[in-house]
């Protein structure tokens, strides 16, 4: 295998071919289609010692995405894992890796203590930092306009880029307009869309993405 392809990042279990080092993905999807287990899955697949994972949970505590994460089969060590939460601190947590802002509406809050975090990882040795925001859709209703997200948002996906990472944002497509969903996907490399099927099967398909599976796939 060439070194090429040991840099891709691979998605074992989901139908998603190996994509390029600095890759950013929009999951999109509703709540009950399980797009948030889907972008979690993605993000634990194919861990590898050097790297490293951030994860915004713009929706819940850090206790809670941390067991989402596990339960999807994630198994960072937790010294390569850092989490901002924006709602109510979690319950006495006192980890250096866990930070905690006001609210989803403090998006310069959000920025310092991802780049702080995100800085300190690499500082500990981390080549490759995995990124996960659980959800755009969470950031946009707290927002007065889409301009502030979208520059955070931009922020994000271009340091992935510029470190060869990869990030997993989820937005439910359902609870925004055709124009901010448009705007948003700007700021990424490629769409992964989720859905459920009318017999309550589960389907993805990639947009944006080369060499990738055409239309849905199970999953």
């Amino acid at each position: 295998m060439s070194q090429d392809a040991q840099r891709r990042y691979q998605f074992e279990g989901v139908p998603i071919e190996p994509v390029q080092p600095g890759t950013n993905l929009l999951v999109a999807g509703p709540p009950f289609a399980g797009t948030k287990a889907v972008a979690l899955r993605m993000l634990a697949a194919g861990e590898l010692a050097d790297e490293g994972l951030v994860l915004v949970a713009a929706d819940d505590t850090a206790e809670a995405i941390l067991e989402d994460y596990t339960g999807v089969g994630g198994t960072f060590n937790r010294g390569r894992m850092a989490v901002i939460e924006c709602a109510a601190p979690s319950a006495n947590n006192d980890d250096e890796n866990v930070r905690t802002v006001r609210s989803p509406s403090d998006l310069t809050g959000i920025g310092i203590e991802f780049s702080s975090l995100y800085e300190g990882l690499y500082t500990e040795g981390v080549e490759r930092v995995r990124i996960g925001l659980f959800s755009i859709s969470t950031l946009l209703m707290y927002a007065e306009e889409l301009q502030p997200v979208y520059r955070f948002l931009h922020t994000i996906t271009g340091r992935v880029r510029s470190a060869e990472g990869l990030s997993t944002c989820v937005i439910d497509p359902t609870a925004q307009d055709e124009q901010t969903i448009s705007s948003v996907e700007q700021t990424f490399d490629g769409r992964v869309d989720v859905r459920q099927t009318d017999d309550g099967g589960d389907q993805l398909r990639v947009r944006g993405l080369p060499d990738q599976p055409d239309g849905w796939q199970p999953f």
